[in-house]
């Protein structure tokens, strides 16, 4: 084996939902990964719900496993258990990384038994006990042992490490990344949702990618009745919601044309021109569903990373962890949805200095370069 191989570390991705391309952070990571001759293989499930991946790569390899469709077959983890046993059995493998919580659990069983090292990609802040939640399910407990057992933990900021932490008892390295993508900054001029909508002209306030109570949706379209009749609110949704309840409700109700939607997924790249052809980014958590998963938001929410990318403005929840985006003036934090209204009109009237100011706040804070780089260091 020569000098470069040595070097090359093979990591194996194990991520249970096949989403990966609507997770930025950990998209960026494996993009930076392959991109410093490292082999990625990853092992994840199939859906109709979710594109898994925008772009391929000389160093990647996909292996896909089967959702559970039947009643008498194989449980969906149990396969990707399986499949990832054999895997590590029979071939080089330097880290296991789970991408969520099943990963990180089938990830830590497998480093365990066969002593190899873990990287723990925090996808979401895991479950502690709380006034609401009296008692952690087996899943969340597992999930909780695999967090202190890694070797290496990523995860989004100060917020986020402060934490782990504080509630864990860790004695392993703790990186940080923000949930940002891989794509360069975003300075061009774009009229993406404007042709595809067909809004030439108006004012577009937009919500890129989950759609659901957290983010207080129905509240948002809600408060369009107050907007100044050529602004309108348009949803980007990233994955299939057509059979959701809660998004039904709010597509069919009667916004007088003020809410559109975007419902096609579209790619790494387009989503950029998507994003840079809206005048308003918004972003809203609701502390009531989320718990200390807003409060504790911080540089995880990957649709404010992406305004900021494009140097789109932002309106988000009044949260601590969110102050940094009044500190750079690249948007304004409401406390109501009512007060959405008056804070677009503020930023409409000087939209060249919150735009200027969003990029900046990007590149200072948010951009993933110099966290890669440490990251790499440790790999």
């Amino acid at each position: 084996m020569d000098r470069v191989d040595r070097k090359m570390k093979h990591i194996l991705l194990v991520l249970r939902e096949p989403f990966l391309d609507r997770i930025p952070s950990l998209k960026t990571l494996v993009w930076f990964l392959l991109n410093h001759n490292h082999r990625i293989t990853l092992i994840t499930s199939e859906s109709n719900k979710f594109i898994l991946l925008s772009f391929d790569h000389e160093n990647l390899q996909i292996i896909k496993v089967k959702q559970r469709s039947k009643r008498f077959e194989s449980p969906t983890t149990l396969k990707l258990l399986w499949k990832t046993l054999s895997f590590v059995l029979t071939r080089r493998v330097d880290y296991l990384m789970g991408g969520d919580a099943i990963g990180n659990i089938i990830a830590s069983k497998i480093s365990q038994l066969l002593v190899k090292k873990h990287i723990f990609f925090m996808l979401e802040y895991p479950q502690i006990i709380t006034e609401k939640v009296q008692c952690l399910t087996r899943l969340q407990r597992l999930e909780n042992k695999s967090l202190e057992k890694s070797d290496i933990i990523i995860t989004h900021d100060k917020w986020h490490k402060q934490f782990l932490l504080t509630h864990f008892n860790l004695n392993n390295k703790i990186l940080l990344l923000p949930n940002s993508s891989f794509t360069p900054e975003i300075y061009m001029e774009s009229n993406f949702l404007q042709k595809r909508l067909g809004v030439q002209g108006q004012k577009i306030v937009l919500h890129s990618g989950g759609f659901g109570k957290w983010f207080k949706c129905k509240e948002l379209a809600d408060s369009t009745y107050n907007w100044d009749k050529n602004v309108k609110l348009v949803f980007h949704v990233s994955h299939r919601v057509e059979d959701d309840k809660y998004f039904e409700e709010v597509y069919e109700s009667d916004y007088r044309g003020k809410v559109l939607f975007s419902l096609n997924p579209v790619s790494t790249y387009e989503l950029d021109s998507l994003v840079a052809s809206a005048d308003v980014g918004i972003a809203l958590y609701s502390e009531k569903e989320l718990g200390y998963r807003a409060t504790y938001m911080g540089l995880a929410a990957g649709k404010i990373g992406n305004y900021l990318k494009c140097g789109v403005p932002i309106i988000a929840t009044k949260l601590l962890s969110l102050s940094y985006i009044e500190t750079y003036q690249c948007g304004i934090l409401v406390e109501k949805e009512k007060d959405i209204a008056s804070a677009i009109n503020k930023i409409l009237s000087n939209r060249d200095m919150y735009s200027k100011n969003a990029h900046r706040c990007y590149r200072e804070l948010w951009h993933p370069e110099s966290y890669l780089k440490k990251v790499g260091e440790i790999i």
